[in-house]
């Protein structure tokens, strides 16, 4: 009879630990429909005089990581492979969020938000060299902008307008119906309007020479993606032994080939400069970036092909659209 009251017990207890688990997962994951997980820098390390930032990306905890690239057995967390930053010359940005309701549900309201939910951005100041950080809460901006809208999608774009730089927002009224895209100014925390007659234009600070010359042609797959950061695929990590980046600079070279690492061009335009500086890291340290260089029609003043030999010749047949000069 004992033996049967202590299986009852123990039954009991495994019962409620199976519960108690349920419930936890029920209010730490499983209720929340809409839900992106904060990453912060696990290692970062900036090469060509600042012009370029590695950092290689990990689930956040309680500590952001302010020093330069850990050794790789470090215990200072798994790295993460890709991090949805968005980021301009001066700030950097990253979001996390979580919601009971998807979004363009008509009953999603931010008077009306139940414990847990949130939406919160971490903005890197990128111009100092420990990535001094703040977080600034989107939903408590909205309400301020005007509490009769609410956010509906998760992609954000780069916007850099009047020496500011922005993410974007995309808003949408409360119960549904007509939506509209907002800047979240990334010095302030603040909501802004899109300045009157400016179109967003895609960012394409990247494409110039990655895209856009025979460069392209070289790398086995593509290393750039929307947000205009770097990321190298293994096929090209396999190509990459004899690059100039190992050679100058090893510990942002480990970042990028054994820790996931993203790289971040810092500026807020296209820069044919800064970008000659960074590809030139990104090819065979035997090699020069302009030698027998064929430059797509697509950017030359004549529309034609062009081969070059020299950032010079580069610069003279490039064609500098209206809308670069207008958003930067």
């Amino acid at each position: 009879m004992k033996k049967k009251w202590k299986f009852i017990a123990v039954l009991v207890v495994v019962l409620s630990l199976v519960g108690a688990y349920d419930a936890y997962q029920y209010f730490t994951y499983n209720r929340y429909k809409e839900r992106n997980y904060a990453i912060e820098p696990r290692a970062y390390e900036f090469i060509a005089n600042k012009q370029g930032l590695i950092i290689s990306w990990k689930k956040a905890n309680s500590q952001i990581i302010d020093s330069k690239a850990p050794d790789n057995n470090s215990g200072e967390g798994q790295a993460v492979g890709f991090g949805a930053a968005v980021y301009g010359k001066h700030f950097l940005s990253t979001d996390r969020y979580q919601f009971v309701r998807q979004f363009h549900d008509p009953d999603f309201n931010l008077k009306d938000l139940s414990w847990g939910e949130f939406w919160k951005i971490q903005v890197y100041d990128i111009s100092t060299n420990k990535l001094s950080r703040k977080e600034y809460d989107l939903l408590e901006a909205i309400r301020e902008y005007d509490n009769g809208y609410v956010p509906f999608a998760t992609y954000s774009a780069y916007f850099s307008y009047d020496n500011q730089e922005y993410r974007t927002v995309e808003l949408e009224k409360v119960g549904g119906g007509s939506g509209r895209i907002v800047l979240f100014n990334m010095a302030t925390g603040k909501i802004e309007d899109v300045p009157k007659d400016i179109e967003i234009p895609k960012d394409k600070r990247t494409d110039i020479i990655s895209n856009s010359t025979s460069l392209k042609t070289y790398y086995k797959e593509p290393i750039d993606n929307i947000f205009s950061s770097i990321s190298f695929p293994n096929s090209v990590i396999k190509q990459s032994s004899d690059w100039r980046l190992k050679d100058e600079y090893p510990k942002a070279y480990d970042l990028m080939t054994k820790q996931g690492g993203q790289l971040y061009l810092l500026t807020d335009k296209t820069d044919p400069k800064l970008l000659s500086d960074i590809f030139s890291l990104l090819i065979p340290k035997d090699k020069q970036l302009f030698d027998n260089l064929t430059v797509y029609g697509n950017i030359t003043k004549d529309g034609q092909d062009h081969v070059v030999n020299s950032y010079e010749e580069f610069i003279s047949i490039l064609k500098v659209t209206e809308e670069e000069n207008d958003a930067n």
